[in-house]
């Protein structure tokens, strides 16, 4: 892959060459949703499927593996804040996922998003709990413990969601929904250039998961100008998580061209 925006030595492209390497905390709602209105948001060949929907607000530490000293001589590329609704959904009988909306407040993650076929778009804000054990007021995970995450674009709060801590869980209590699915869409702006339309599978490695929560919680989704929220509200919910987890991401495949 050649870097996004051609530098000198590479060292200043938007997007580094992967792989890409992902440590992320999630608060995280599961939830069903209409399956005729999840349709409208599934490209075809995508079904939906059991009416699985999951909300999250995530903070997440990256790095490529073209860039490994980034850690500690740009910290500030390494750190993005992300908010995403996903619908489970399957393509010729294989379980997965499906991001019709997504959300991050860096460049080179939206961009790097784009290219994998990830829908992101920049937001204003992203913020979520972060309790510390060892701040005196807040203490260690325990029941009871409430937090909560939202997202803000264009001056509007799109999804916030609430969590309240009822017991430590594991890896169990965490909805698999299989491979993930993307579109690249990248239409085109002259009659000399090709559009780009095509169904992807991200090639996504899972790492580990740990301190694993589960509670009660409440997902709202505010009004967008294009209705795109619409569809995805909450026809119940299941419940929350609040977890760490880490994953590799190696690229996408295309699996069909629209």
């Amino acid at each position: 892959m050649l870097p996004h925006a051609l530098s000198l030595g590479h060292r200043a492209s938007l997007v580094q060459r992967g792989r890409w390497h992902y440590g992320a905390d999630y608060i995280a709602v599961y939830y069903r949703v209409s399956a005729q209105q999840a349709r409208r948001l599934l490209p075809e060949p995508l079904e939906p499927r059991e009416e699985l929907a999951v909300a999250y607000v995530t903070e997440i530490v990256s790095l490529s593996e073209a860039d490994p000293e980034a850690l500690h001589e740009n910290p500030a590329g390494t750190l993005y804040r992300e908010a995403a609704i996903g619908l489970g959904c399957s393509y010729e009988g294989r379980e997965g996922i499906y991001f019709p909306c997504m959300w991050v407040d860096k460049d080179w993650s939206l961009v790097r998003g784009l290219l994998n076929g990830y829908p992101k778009k920049m937001a204003d804000e992203i913020a979520m709990s972060k309790p510390h054990p060892l701040n005196p007021l807040i203490g260690p995970a325990r029941p009871g413990l409430r937090l909560s995450g939202y997202c803000v674009r264009q001056g509007s709060r799109l999804l916030w969601l609430r969590l309240t801590l009822r017991r430590q869980g594991g890896e169990a209590d965490l909805r698999r929904f299989g491979s993930v699915f993307g579109l690249r869409l990248f239409p085109a702006t002259h009659q000399e250039q090709a559009e780009v339309r095509e169904l992807v599978e991200v090639l996504r490695e899972p790492g580990g998961v740990a301190n694993v929560w589960v509670g009660d919680a409440e997902l709202e989704l505010g009004e967008a100008r294009n209705e795109e929220l619409l569809p995805l509200r909450p026809r119940e919910v299941l419940y929350g998580a609040w977890y760490s987890a880490g994953f590799t991401i190696a690229g996408a495949r295309v699996l069909r061209r629209l």
